[in-house]
């Protein structure tokens, strides 16, 4: 355009300048669009005066805010309108639903929802959103959000100050209890001192206790390991001696093939007796110490099971309590049963080391392990 007909448009009637940006439109079209946007900035500017006033009920609000959209629609005289939040709804005079509707839901919590609804009371010509402007649909959007926003302050400074009303009543009361709470304390800590004095004495009595539970079940199972030997061993051992007496007086192949299998019956109890008498109790372990009774059970475990068992000493003396002693070994033991139970490892290391007057005993495999979920559940 050039400048001289720009400095004439500024000098004309709103009205006519649009006219004269757009000469392709037709005056009446123009005066009648801008009136249209007259009424809807009237309408939004009306919504936000009411929304200042914080004193307004909600069923005011509403009432107030339904009253602005007739004038701000196309047709005010057939246009009913109808605002709802929760359970609170406010109608337009004459309101009722028809087809020809124009709506916008909006949330302001979780809880509560509200909705803006705007009726033709009769067919009008099509539009952009049935006989609605596309200008009216953004004029019920902009409704929508503005009421949204001003209902979720209002929750919000309404959660603010009950939350503050129940933040001081909870920090009286919590005084109050604080303060009865604090010379309970005081009077507990009294009787707490009171009962870990005589908690320590029963653990130092329950430790004692303990050890001797060890001893006594260890010196029962010596006494098993004693009878099986002496008794059972010695008994296979002569029977053992006697079947080799027989085959040499028994001329039958019969009679001698039965008597050879019988000896080799009494070989296999005589080792399972030794066995068993080891695993009761361990004579070495009373005999030589923990260090060469760790290294038979290394051994026995190997001829046992047929896995690689290594066994690895520093030769320097331990001398430990019965009761130490014969925990480590139990807890070896157990450590290689899992080991051929559980694991399927095939190669077994132990290890035992004495430094600054400690014992080491370190048992390791190449077995599956287990992840620590598979272990928690």
């Amino acid at each position: 355009m050039p400048p001289a007909r720009k400095a004439r448009t500024r000098l004309l009637k709103p009205s006519q300048a649009i006219h004269a940006l757009h000469p392709q439109v037709p005056k009446n079209e123009v005066i009648h669009a801008l009136r249209e946007r007259v009424k809807e900035l009237t309408a939004l500017h009306s919504t936000v005066c009411v929304l200042q006033d914080d004193q307004l009920t909600t069923s005011e609000v509403l009432d107030r805010i339904v009253r602005l959209i007739p004038p701000a629609w196309q047709y005010p005289e057939i246009t009913a309108g109808r605002v709802l939040l929760g359970d609170c709804e406010s109608r337009t005079p004459g309101f009722r639903r028809t087809r020809w509707l124009q709506a916008c839901d909006f949330r302001v919590s979780p809880e509560l929802s509200g909705r803006v609804e705007v009726y033709y009371l009769k067919k009008m010509p099509p539009e952009s959103e049935g006989p609605f402007l596309a200008e009216e649909r953004n004029l019920i959007n902009s409704l929508a959000d503005m009421l949204r926003v001003y209902f979720e302050r209002k929750l919000a400074s309404r959660a603010l100050l009950d939350a503050h009303k129940d933040l001081e009543k909870r920090v009286k009361e919590r005084t109050a209890e604080l303060q009865k709470l604090n010379t309970a304390l005081k009077a507990e800590v009294r009787e707490r001192e009171l009962r870990q004095k005589e908690i320590l004495s029963y653990q130092e009595k329950l430790r004692g206790l303990s050890a001797e539970l060890i001893l006594t079940e260890e010196r029962e199972r010596r006494e098993i390991a004693t009878d099986l030997h002496d008794v059972i061993g010695q008994t296979l051992a002569m029977a053992k001696m006697k079947t080799g007496a027989l085959r040499g007086l028994c001329a039958g192949p019969d009679a001698a093939g039965g008597l050879k299998d019988l000896t080799s019956f009494i070989d296999e109890a005589i080792l399972a007796t030794r066995s068993l008498t080891f695993q009761l109790a361990s004579p070495i372990l009373y005999e030589l110490g923990l260090e060469s009774a760790l290294e038979r059970l290394a051994e026995d475990t190997r001829k046992r099971h047929g896995l690689r068992v290594d066994f690895s000493g520093d030769g320097k003396n331990k001398p430990l309590p019965t009761e130490t002693s014969v925990l480590i070994f139990k807890a070896v033991r157990e450590l290689l049963m899992n080991a051929v139970k559980h694991a399927k490892a095939t190669v077994v290391r132990v290890r035992v080391r004495r430094a600054a007057g400690k014992i080491a005993v370190t048992v390791r495999d190449n077995g599956r392990g287990f992840t620590a979920g598979a272990a928690a559940g």
